[in-house]
């Protein structure tokens, strides 16, 4: 059995004929016809098309685990193995790349490239996605596939995956690990099995197949505001379009609706497969007016100042007719929260951040029946939140990279969700120096270019970010001056 030591290494099967992409377009990837949601996207570097390998393994249905540093998964019996500065693979912003050579010839695949429309087209006569989903290793089973349902109620709690025509419902230990990763942000944050959702992906992990004991459930996900609606499909603000399935599940404020009641000025939080790119739930949120004439409701009010995290929480008051029932809802996400009266006419209720929770200026709505007549309110201000820390996207110069420049730019790129970043967090320390006060800092990134020369040799650089809720994460790497060749 021979070990490939390097592993969806992309160079096209053109040679070494450099790569051009398209003008104004992203290089897309297909396999089997089926086109992969790259997020990350395909890099090109000096004219070579470069991939990132976690997408590409997991959209074929192989499996995927790093073992110390070293990517590893299996094709048939082979085991195939790749690490970075191996044949090719390169990390940019903690993602590994690496050229597509590599990898059809350990599929004995075909590639071609339609530079007109952008797409790398991959054609292989056996994936992981043809088989049943069923990884046996040395010490362990993992069992992928889409999510069907999730059942909580029964003793245990249960996963039902689909793979191809199998369909497999797995126990979950009460002790299991949950882990969501949302590839989008580039962040796993650890979750509950209710934050799993009909429609991800999901990776099962167990001593065999009648119990799973870790939990990785990825997704991919949007959140934005809705800037028009034609044919079915939604447009965001920030320029994508959202494509529902026939199966894609819509709510408004937190009741079913359809594709169409989605109106311009809605905030939405969709949440995709990641490997088939199906769009499985759209929660839609949407300004109230008052309902009562008069209204029974005084005023409705929070006391968040900020973003709130996860496993905060969120109080709400709701001011009105006395000797009523009362209830709140926190946008399209969860509907019906109790409240209490506290003392005549002042309603109080509370909402812990679940983890997963990612959502942006979502409204609170208030809620009260009084003398037979169901009255709505909403408060003046809507409810960001997040439980993903802010992921670094990319770095430069590259992390082991060696440059002849002694004056280097210097920069990372910050990936957030719901929640933007605090650009008055970001820390920056270079060979133990704090350059923090000299960096261009912005949401988006920051940047340094040191005024005096560094010497040559290796230097290390050590990055920390917070969003507005308050998730903190951090990076570092190093690169290597050679000024004199």
């Amino acid at each position: 059995m021979r070990t490939v030591a390097a592993l969806l290494a992309v160079a096209l099967l053109l040679g070494a004929v450099p790569v051009k992409a398209p003008a104004g377009k992203k290089i897309a990837i297909a396999i089997n016809g089926e086109r992969l949601a790259l997020d990350p996207p395909p890099k090109l570097i000096k004219g070579s098309l470069l991939v990132p390998v976690r997408r590409i393994i997991e959209g074929l249905g192989l499996d995927f685990a790093v073992e110390s540093g070293t990517v590893v998964t299996h094709v048939g019996a082979n085991r195939v193995t790749l690490r970075a500065g191996q044949d090719g693979a390169r990390e940019f912003g903690g993602v590994l790349y690496a050229p597509l050579r590599f990898f059809t010839d350990v599929l004995l695949a075909q590639a071609t490239f339609d530079r007109k429309a952008g797409v790398v087209s991959i054609v292989a006569q056996f994936v992981g996605r043809s088989g049943n989903g069923i990884i046996t290793g040395r010490k362990s089973v993992e069992q992928i596939g889409t999510v069907t349902a999730i059942d909580v109620d029964s003793d245990p709690p249960t996963i039902t995956i689909s793979h191809n025509a199998s369909v497999r419902t797995t126990p979950i230990a009460a002790n299991a690990t949950i882990l969501l990763e949302d590839v989008n942000a580039n962040v796993t944050v650890s979750g509950e099995l209710t934050d799993v959702r009909p429609g991800d992906y999901a990776h099962l992990f167990g001593p065999d197949l009648t119990s799973a004991d870790r939990v990785v459930d990825q997704f991919g996900s949007r959140v934005g505001t809705v800037a028009a609606v034609a044919g079915g499909q939604l447009v965001l603000d920030d320029g994508h379009v959202i494509v529902p399935a026939r199966n894609t599940r819509v709510s408004i404020n937190g009741a079913a609706a359809a594709i169409d009641d989605v109106h311009a000025g809605d905030s939405v939080a969709v949440r995709y497969n990641i490997v088939t790119n199906e769009v499985r739930e759209i929660l839609a949120g949407r300004t109230v007016a008052d309902t009562g004439a008069p209204s029974a409701i005084a005023s409705v009010e929070t006391d968040a100042v900020s973003p709130l995290r996860a496993r905060a929480v969120l109080n709400v008051t709701l001011r009105g007719t006395a000797g009523g029932a009362a209830q709140f809802d926190v946008g399209p996400y969860v509907a019906g929260l109790a409240m209490s009266e506290r003392q005549p006419g002042v309603y109080t209720g509370s909402y812990r951040i679940p983890d997963g929770a990612n959502f942006a200026d979502v409204p609170i709505i208030g809620h009260l029946r009084a003398g037979g007549v169901d009255y709505a309110k909403q408060a003046p201000d809507g409810i960001s939140a997040s439980s993903s820390p802010p992921g670094i996207d990319d770095v430069a110069p590259d992390d082991g990279a060696v440059v002849n420049s002694q004056h280097p730019a210097i920069y990372a790129t910050f990936v957030s969700d719901a929640v933007a970043v605090n650009p008055s967090s970001i820390h920056i320390v270079v060979n133990g120096h704090d350059i923090t006060a000299s960096a261009v800092r912005t949401p988006r990134f920051v940047h340094y270019v040191p005024s005096e020369p560094y010497p040559d040799g290796r230097v290390r650089v050590s990055v920390r970010v917070a969003d507005d809720a308050g998730n903190v994460t951090s990076r570092t790497w190093s690169f290597v001056i050679r000024s004199r060749q």
